[in-house]
């Protein structure tokens, strides 16, 4: 969904600080497909801004990194930081405020910017898109919410500290947006970790066999 002409571009905002405690290391920094879990998620901003909330280890140069004022208070604390950065950047630039918020947890490592399209398309019927499973699971931490209604919300809630984004969403105008190809995948333990990096080697090699089938013949 574009953005008018007073409002800026949406921005993707990446949250890095969950506690990992099923996987029992730093999540965003663990190596799928060659990269960083973080850095994968980030691709999927595209040409849109981002911003990291939480520890900034495997975020590429050029993105910028900002911590909670206490970390460990769970993702609408994260979300919650991440506005109040929007809101403090607008002011000192004198530069509208986003129109939009993507929030994309970093443990997503098939996530694309065309999904971020999708989720963004459907905030014209609403003020939050969330992408839902072939179970019908909500994943609350790869959606798409209009900021005005986030910063409403997030006033209502008040202290955001142990939160969850359950309690964010609860009475908010919501579309789903479906996940058939599964890039919504997130990685919770060792075992999704092992078939996530499966899953990245498998298509690394369809995409080189592609190549090497449409490449021109010597003849």
């Amino acid at each position: 969904m574009p953005s008018r002409p007073s409002e800026a571009p949406a921005v993707v905002v990446v949250l890095t600080g969950g506690a990992s405690r099923r996987m029992g290391s730093h999540k965003p920094v663990l190596d799928v497909g060659g990269r960083p879990l973080v850095a994968r998620v980030l691709d999927a901003a595209g040409e849109r801004p981002a911003l990291v909330v939480g520890p900034g280890q495997g975020v590429p140069d050029g993105v910028r990194v900002v911590w909670e004022r206490v970390p460990g208070g769970g993702p609408v604390a994260g979300v919650s930081t991440a506005v109040e950065a929007l809101a403090t950047d607008a002011a000192t630039s004198g530069m509208p405020m986003p129109y939009a918020v993507v929030l994309l947890a970093a443990d997503l490592p098939f996530v694309t910017s065309a999904h971020v399209d999708r989720l963004l398309e459907a905030l014209g019927s609403a003020d939050l898109a969330v992408t839902v499973d072939g179970d019908g699971r909500s994943n609350w931490l790869c959606s798409a919410w209009r900021l005005a209604a986030l910063q409403g919300r997030l006033d209502e809630l008040g202290d955001p500290y142990g939160r969850s984004m359950r309690d964010l969403a609860d009475g908010i105008r919501t579309q789903a947006v479906d996940d058939p190809s599964g890039v919504a995948l997130d990685v919770d333990t060792p075992a999704d970790l092992a078939r996530a990096r499966d899953l990245a080697r498998d298509r690394s090699r369809e995409r080189a066999r592609g190549r090497a089938e449409h490449r021109p013949s010597a003849d």
